[in-house]
């Protein structure tokens, strides 16, 4: 394929554009995109950086933004809350991992209007909430738990098992641990022996890792 320098007139390259965006082609905005055998990508670049606003109003007229291209937080955001909102049958899953990639770790950075667009939007298509904070994984959880546990101004008995005003962001996770044995086993390595113990004791489902069987020695008698 020909590589035709940046220097190709401007007609040529609006009329690139023209044809992309007619055949809803997916344009990168970067230098090493290319369409038909011209660096676009460049030349989106290159009409962006030279502050030549009539080129730049004439890309944008043609129906191509800017701003969905940018990878300005702000922008990022409002592109996925757009996109989500048009998308008819929305994959879950898709926007998921798309919001913790993208979304959730520029979170401070985020106008608060915009993060309170999305959370209605989101109510709409998935029927839920949207929780910006990161979920604590399973160690992170665990240590939170110990400190509640040991914690002698708020639980004095020492108490595993809590309401939702102490254990707070943790009580639906210890809750569950708390009626299924399976859950409980998996993390039982976090736990000492007087740990294990105690909770099995105040009525967590668990099996005790530390409990031995007895062995018994058979009595040899004496052959008469």
């Amino acid at each position: 394929m020909r590589k035709v320098k940046i220097n190709t007139p401007e007609k040529t390259w609006l009329s690139l554009l023209q044809d992309a965006l007619d055949n809803d082609v997916k344009i990168a905005m970067n230098h090493k995109y290319e369409y038909k055998g011209y660096r676009l990508g460049s030349f989106l670049i290159h009409a962006k950086k030279r502050k030549n606003k009539d080129l730049y109003n004439k890309v944008e007229a043609l129906g191509f933004s800017y701003k969905r291209h940018s990878k300005k937080p702000n922008d990022v955001l409002e592109n996925y809350i757009h996109g989500l909102w048009n998308d008819e049958a929305p994959f879950k899953g898709a926007y998921i991992t798309r919001f913790n990639s993208y979304i959730r770790p520029k979170s401070k950075l985020l106008d608060k209007d915009l993060k309170e667009e999305l959370n209605a939007v989101w109510k709409i298509k998935f029927g839920e909430k949207r929780r910006w904070k990161k979920p604590l994984n399973a160690k992170r959880r665990i240590n939170t738990w110990k400190k509640i546990r040991y914690n002698k101004e708020i639980n004095p008995e020492g108490k595993w098992f809590l309401g939702a005003t102490k254990l707070k962001d943790i009580y639906y996770w210890v809750y569950a641990r708390k009626t299924n044995k399976e859950k409980m086993n998996a993390i039982t390595k976090y736990f000492n022996e007087t740990e294990i113990l105690e909770l099995i004791n105040q009525g967590f489902k668990m099996d005790n890792p530390y409990y031995k069987k007895p062995t018994y020695k058979r009595i040899k008698r004496d052959k008469k």
